[in-house]
């Protein structure tokens, strides 16, 4: 997992990342893989990606390699020097959705879902693939009905700086999913992908799976979009247009060595027990100005005496 923070201001761009990995192994158990993984890279002199979500993948060829190295295949194969940050990212997204073949891999959980069903005397009684997740409702030998969700684990990606009129972009990659833009010019603020429920909670004053409280999940639909309009209420009122380059970068660092911490000490939250401690290692950043990209701490590969 990770935690990418960005943070525009009049003087220009923070990106931020941590430096833990983690991956699925054989058993299906996620584990940490390193703590020295870059999840920063520049695409130009004045745009930068962070890369969050799924780590490693397989292309067509079945040749599994980290995000980093599609990243770097992405930038040998384009010229990158003279476009926008929204060609840019196009570009990448359709890239990132050449290169990871998702729909595969979904059709593999089904059948890894319907081998475990067969292997545990349980009976599938429906699984419907819609869109980038499998629904499916399951008969256990006791009798009992398992309904659930296959998600895809999706590549999400964070790319911003200045195009050379001075004008800048974000705009968050997801796939599968869409390309959004974040931010335009003057609109100043913190956007984030990753692990980002406690930076939700710090600077919103709540996260996503507030929305998975019963009571609030069974609202209808006016209900809900007035409660997502009052809730607003809560977020911190931050004069992000005031903020200097060095109060970004000390807000973003804070905002992920909290996160590192909560993990540390929290296995999820009640109504969800049990996550990994996605967000740790070394914290990287990077400047981005209208002048030209500068490393603010950039982790570098050292000998160390073996414990």
């Amino acid at each position: 997992m990770t935690l990418i923070i960005n943070i525009v201001t009049p003087e220009g761009i923070v990106m931020a990342s941590d430096s833990r990995q983690s991956e699925r192994n054989i058993k299906q158990f996620t584990r940490i893989s390193t703590n020295t993984a870059n999840k920063l890279f520049t695409l130009n002199d004045n745009v930068i990606v962070g890369t969050a979500g799924l780590a490693f993948f397989a292309d067509d060829t079945g040749i599994r390699k980290n995000v980093s190295e599609y990243i770097e295949e992405f930038k040998k194969e384009n010229n990158l020097n003279n476009l926008t940050v929204e060609e840019i990212s196009e570009r990448l997204h359709e890239y990132i959705n050449k290169q990871y073949p998702w729909e595969k891999q979904l059709d593999i959980s089904a059948q890894q879902l319907e081998f475990d069903a067969q292997r545990n005397g349980e009976k599938i009684l429906s699984l419907d693939r819609k869109n980038d997740s499998i629904t499916f409702k399951i008969k256990q030998p006791s009798g009992r009905i398992k309904e659930g969700h296959l998600n895809i684990e999706p590549v999400n990606l964070i790319v911003s700086g200045y195009n050379s009129d001075g004008t800048c972009e974000t705009y968050e990659i997801n796939s599968p999913g869409d390309m959004i833009l974040k931010r335009k010019n003057a609109e100043y603020g913190c956007t984030w992908v990753g692990q980002g429920d406690v930076v939700s909670r710090l600077i919103l004053g709540y996260d996503s799976k507030l929305f998975k409280v019963p009571m609030i999940n069974s609202m209808n639909k006016k209900s809900l979009e007035n409660l997502r309009t009052q809730i607003r209420g809560l977020e911190y009122y931050i004069q992000w247009s005031l903020i200097t380059l060095q109060d970004a970068v000390d807000l973003a660092v804070f905002l992920i060595k909290s996160t590192s911490l909560i993990q540390k000490y929290a296995d999820g939250i009640s109504m969800d027990v049990g996550d990994i401690q996605g967000v740790g290692g070394p914290i990287d950043v990077v400047l981005i100005t209208k002048d030209g990209i500068n490393w603010i701490n950039r982790k570098e590969i050292t000998y160390s005496e073996l414990v």
